[in-house]
């Protein structure tokens, strides 16, 4: 019996355990025996929910009432629903309680079997607030997300752990990712090159950007979903909520089209500075060239010279040749004719540019052919910047073929494009020299200019159109022009 004015013990915890779950302010715990009568309840469960010990000790569980609502609206009271032999049940409760409303989430499950049975422990956790904070997260103002996701610079926003939790629609069209790849799945990091998320995070925290937990501006790169790297100018902040750092919003803007820009200011202003230089020496230069020339030839007609001298004289006269012809190129590089565009027919000057070097494909055992599987219409095209162009080319394949081959030109209408893969079977060319082949003066022909395909691209871009070339080592090189189908 227990004696009058006592209640019984709380079990099963007791001593150290005891002392310890009646510690726990934001825990509240309840322990039933088996034929659920409350026979421990924790100081904070008895505090929150306004109860005495003296009221519930030994008592069944369902005689506390049902103070909560579950989540499809069926009152609850303290009892759990049927657990499994294993597995805890969790559930979230609300209760109203002095005109506010209460969000807990429940778990009920068994204590191990020992000799007195099996003990059911039920703790309830107030999760009030975090569910406040995530229902305000889940409701955002529709304007402010619409601003997010309507942004033309990415937006990407990560935990201090680097998960990325907001990745807009500017950041998908800037890195190739859809959001659903990214958000909860790939890690900041993922998205820079080497070691520079940590860089850039390491300037964040700099005062010399800004100030501590701001950085502004920053020319940096990312990397697109592709592998490639994407220039950008990145701007950053520190997240912080009631004093605690919990996230990195960053604001990054496309820098490629601004670098195509600045690249075509930089060879424009290059190929004006070369053309006030080209007009001098060729001015200078044309017309020494033109008596060495002459003398050579006269002296290569007299009978009586030796062979050795002979010979020597006939180099001379070829040198002299390839300069004249090195001026010439120089001056169609930096005196562009006007383009003067007319309706006509791009397969029918293909033709004629590979009948007029029939010959030199002959010569090398190259085989030409001109694959269309639809008709090409006519377009507003400069009949004599565009044979400039092909002839050009055709000779760059003949060079790369020099034990024959086959060079494909194809022709296709994609869209409002006019898109001609010239493509040859040749030696290709070395990826470190690709990005080169377009820069004047680069060459990887023995005694070339490097000037051609440099004109080339002039005159494509004069026709509003463009020009890149891919290769492969020993399979050989495409090179691809789109040109626009414009109206007469």
């Amino acid at each position: 019996m227990t004696p009058k004015g006592k209640h019984p013990p709380r079990r099963p915890p007791s001593g150290l355990f005891n002392r310890l779950l009646d510690s726990l302010k934001d825990l509240f715990t309840l322990v039933l025996d088996q034929e659920r009568r409350i026979v421990y309840a924790s100081s904070s469960f008895l505090e929150h929910f306004g109860l005495e010990w003296q009221q519930v000790s030994g008592q069944p569980c369902v005689k506390l009432g049902s103070p909560f609502t579950g989540t499809a609206g069926e009152e609850m009271g303290f009892c759990p629903l049927d657990l499994g032999p294993y597995f805890s049940v969790h559930h979230f409760l609300t209760r109203e309680a002095d005109n506010q409303k209460f969000v807990y989430k429940g778990v009920f499950y068994h204590l191990a079997h020992d000799a007195e049975g099996t003990w059911t422990v039920c703790t309830f956790r107030d999760v009030t607030h975090m569910f406040n904070l995530e229902s305000q997260v889940r409701h955002l103002d529709e304007l402010e997300r619409q601003l997010v996701q309507a942004a033309m610079d990415g937006i990407i926003v990560n935990d201090m752990l680097g998960n990325i939790l907001i990745f807009n629609e500017g950041a998908a069209r800037i890195l190739g990712y859809r959001p659903g790849e990214v958000i909860g799945v790939l890690k900041v990091n993922h998205l820079y090159p080497g070691k520079l998320a940590h860089e850039i995070k390491q300037l964040i925290y700099s005062p010399a950007n800004g100030g501590v937990g701001i950085l502004e501006n920053y020319e940096t790169e990312a990397r697109h979903q592709d592998g490639t790297l994407v220039p950008i100018w990145l701007s950053a902040r520190i997240l912080r909520e009631n004093g605690l750092e919990v996230g990195i919003v960053g604001y990054f803007r496309d820098l490629r089209e601004r670098k195509r820009l600045e690249e075509e200011l930089l060879r424009h202003e290059r190929l004006v500075t070369l053309g006030r230089m080209v007009s001098h020496i060729s001015h200078e230069i044309k017309n020494p060239l033109a008596t060495i020339g002459g003398f050579a030839q006269q002296c290569e007609r007299q009978e009586d010279l030796p062979e050795a001298t002979r010979h020597k004289i006939k180099i001379i006269h070829e040198e002299v040749q390839r300069l004249e012809k090195f001026l010439t190129d120089l001056g169609s590089f930096t005196r562009t004719a006007p383009t003067l565009k007319n309706p006509g027919d791009i397969l029918a000057l293909i033709q004629e540019v590979a009948a007029f070097m029939e010959a030199g494909f002959k010569e090398r055992g190259v085989v030409f052919e001109l694959q269309t599987s639809e008709k090409i219409p006519q377009f507003a095209f400069d009949p004599g910047q565009m044979r400039q162009v092909f002839i050009n080319l055709f000779k760059n394949a003949l060079e790369a073929m020099p034990h024959g081959g086959v060079l494909t030109v194809s022709a296709a209408v994609r869209e409002d494009q006019l898109v001609l893969a010239l493509a040859d079977t040749g030696l290709g060319i070395a990826p470190e020299q690709l990005k080169s082949l377009f820069t004047p003066f680069f060459s990887t022909k023995e005694g070339g200019t490097g000037l051609g395909l440099t004109i080339c691209r002039g005159l494509i871009d004069q026709h509003q159109g463009e020009i890149d070339i891919a290769s492969e080592v020993d399979r050989g090189t495409t090179c691809t022009i789109r040109l626009p189908l414009k109206p007469f």
